[in-house]
């Protein structure tokens, strides 16, 4: 997953090992000319760039909090064509901080960094294919910085959203850098991929632009990385000593460095842990109030291993104590409940005993060792009903947890599927199952483990489904694993599965969907496609997203319809008309269609989306308790009776679709509602000057 926010801090050691690079050995590339008619800091239209169905991105908008900052963008909005946000990389970025000149560390072997700067000068693009977590981002943004012409460069991530990746959907504007983070593909590449990236930096080249791609070995294997080999680069963490150093001194904490070479720290040192571990525990050393310590935050950073160990190793029962492996498993569902009601720990953990083939009947649970026996021995603090593991090692649940899936790495299945099944035991209190939904969580970013948020999100149902909601609403907007979640909906809307379709209505419909309204109506645009017509839960979330972005909605709502709203057939056509219904199914999704519908264009786009729906049997039911919502509504609305009256009385001004109003036309006194009276009146109108006039 993406090192996004790995930030590779400071100053360089102040004696350096002969092989750290200082960073003014890294040269600065030359850019080439730009190509005609687009000079040097000029922006290029999007128009230019991009194929006429493809939407305008709208400038973004940054919101920073703190040293990490975070930042919340405007999208553009598209439904069904491939499309990359650029998301702007300023001096508020943590890798644009650490990538400036005095400041930078370079990675342990340097030349390799001077390697792919000579790469990216001749060829456009590099890919610098390093583990995630190792400064490679950092490295990226140096090596942009050093190549695009102005002072200060138009730097951006680009955040694909694609069927398959491919370069057709990438940029092409002059003077610019690009990130694009290619780690933990779901899919495999087409196999012209990498021949097309060598390709499309060629381009950049030209236009004084350049692409450094982002790829982890494990993932980066195949026809298409052999393709661009030569422009790969496998890239070294820089040293973690020389980071911490580094950090220390731009926190102000120099004071500090003298304890770098005490002997609490040397097995790390020779470790040489990569950087995101490195500003970790850089962290912890200005965290803490004094040398003395040292000690507990060097076992807090090795995550206590050995207190983990410890715990898990106690010898086995006697006099009527636990076994191994009934203290292993309080252990572990301890640190999945921590803070949870002691009632909960022992549930989970006869769980997982059950889970692992171990009987579990009244006997031999009678038979076996206490409750309160089982829950000293695995070093669990009852207080009141609570139970805690020790809470002056700070970290320690989440580290147990971490430690689980480290050392069994063939029991995670097992694993994950006893660990969702706790939160979503009714048996276990709601909020001791939401804080072991939310330590999942933790653990499934810590870890960028994909088959756990994807277990955690489709595995609860009923009322506990909340609970998926929330992780993936916290995870979407995540720094790390963001990235795949955003990824995951957008596949998920677009999916034959109606509770993964549901979920991602809940998400998007959601807080996170509110921060970003624009990513949320693409993949709620999708989900259209795959619910009932009518479906509340999706008309809500549109009205949610309609009430604050009221302009993205209809720009976005017109140009599906006009994609796929009035020709054509199969899912898209479904998603289009099925976002219309859910549009104006609410009052303020109504209010924006009417607005728009004196335009021509969208007034033409409104009718044939109407009389679609109105010749689909399974949207007819749904279409007809709008329409009646619209007459009730607007039948006594001075203002909007008119406009309303002449937009239906375009949608039944073909004779085809008339029948569809005898249900709404006679009361239950057999008299004709003067509304569609007028509205029918007005159709027949329309149908006779259109015939008069194509005979004419």
């Amino acid at each position: 997953m993406s090192d996004q926010n790995t930030e590779l801090p400071g100053t360089p050691n102040p004696d350096p090992k002969p092989a750290q690079a200082r960073p003014e050995e890294i040269p600065a590339i030359p850019t080439a000319r730009p190509t005609a008619g687009f000079p040097v800091g000029t922006a290029r239209t999007e128009q230019s760039e991009r194929r006429a169905d493809t939407p305008l991105p709208t400038a973004p908008s940054f919101h920073h909090h703190g040293d990490r900052g975070v930042q919340a963008y405007n999208y553009s909005v598209h439904l069904n064509h491939d499309y990359v946000h650029q998301l702007p990389i300023d001096a508020g970025d943590p890798a644009y901080r650490a990538s400036e000149d005095g400041r930078f560390v370079a990675p342990r072997e340097p030349n390799r960094l001077l390697a792919a700067a000579k790469i990216l000068e001749e060829r456009g693009v590099a890919v610098l294919c390093a583990p995630s977590g190792s400064g490679r981002r950092t490295a990226a943004v140096r090596l942009l910085r050093r190549a695009v012409a102005p002072q200060e460069p138009s730097l951006f991530d680009l955040e694909p959203e694609w069927s398959k990746p491919g370069t057709h959907c990438l940029p092409l504007q002059p003077s610019a850098g690009f990130v694009l983070d290619l780690s933990d593909l779901p899919d495999e590449p087409p196999v012209r991929f990498g021949q097309d990236l060598a390709r499309h930096g060629a381009k950049l080249r030209d236009q004084g632009s350049f692409l450094v791609v982002l790829a982890t070995p494990g993932d980066w294997q195949g026809p298409w990385a052999d393709a661009i080999s030569e422009s790969t680069v496998r890239l070294e963490s820089p040293g973690a000593r020389h980071l911490v150093e580094a950090e220390l001194a731009a926190r102000g904490h120099r004071d500090r460095m003298a304890w770098l070479g005490d002997k609490e720290l040397a097995d790390i040192w020779i470790t040489d842990p990569p950087a995101r571990e490195a500003c970790r525990l850089a962290d912890l050393l200005v965290s803490m109030a004094g040398r003395e310590r040292l000690k507990a935050a060097v076992e807090r950073f090795g995550d206590w291993h050995i207190a983990v160990e410890r715990l898990l190793n106690k010898g086995g029962a006697a006099n009527g104590g636990p076994s191994l492996l009934s203290t292993r498993v309080t252990v572990w569902a301890g640190a999945l409940l921590d803070g949870g009601r002691r009632g909960s720990v022992i549930r989970a953990s006869d769980a997982l005993l059950a889970s692992l083939g171990q009987d579990r009947g009244p006997a031999d649970v009678l038979t076996d060792a206490t409750s309160s026996s089982r829950l000293k021995t695995a070093e669990i603090v009852p207080v009141g009903d609570r139970a805690h593991h020790d809470r002056s090692c700070q970290g320690l649940p989440a580290a147990i947890l971490r430690h689980l899936w480290d050392e069994f790495p063939t029991q995670h299945g097992l694993l994950t599927k006893w660990a969702v099944g706790v939160v979503s035991d009714r048996s276990i209190p709601e909020d001791d199952a939401r804080s072991a939904s939310e330590a999942l969580l933790s653990l499934a970013v810590r870890r960028h483990d994909r088959n756990l948020l994807d277990a955690l999100a489709t595995g609860l149902a009923g009322p506990r489904r909340i609970l998926a909601v929330e992780a993936l609403t916290k995870a979407a907007a995540d720094a790390e694993l963001g990235r795949y979640v955003r990824d995951r909906l957008l596949h998920w809307a677009e999916s034959n599965n109606p509770e993964k379709v549901a979920l991602v209505i809940d998400v998007c419909g959601g807080p996170w969907g509110m921060e970003q309204p624009a990513l949320a109506l693409t993949r709620l645009g999708k989900a259209a496609g795959g619910t009932e017509f009518g479906d509340t839960k999706l008309s809500d979330a549109f009205q949610g997203i309609v009430q604050r972005a009221p302009e993205t909605v209809s720009k976005a709502v017109a140009q599906w319809l006009e994609k796929h709203g009035s020709e054509g057939g199969g899912k898209p056509q479904l998603q289009a008309l099925g976002a219309f219904l859910a549009l104006v199914s609410g009052d303020a999704g109504t209010d924006l269609v009417l607005a728009s519908a004196h335009t021509p264009r969208n007034r033409e786009h409104f009718v044939r989306a109407w009389q679609s729906l109105l010749s689909l049997d399974g949207a007819v039911e749904a279409v007809i308790r709008q329409l009646t919502r619209w007459q009730e509504r607007f039948e006594h609305d001075t203002d909007r009776e008119e406009v309303v009256i002449a937009l239906l009385a375009e949608v039944f001004a073909p004779p085809r679709f008339r029948p569809r109003l005898d249900r709404l036309m006679v009361t239950g006194e057999a008299s004709v509602r003067p509304f569609w009276r007028d509205i029918i009146g007005r159709a027949v109108q329309h149908y006779d000057l259109a015939r008069k006039a194509s005979e004419a």
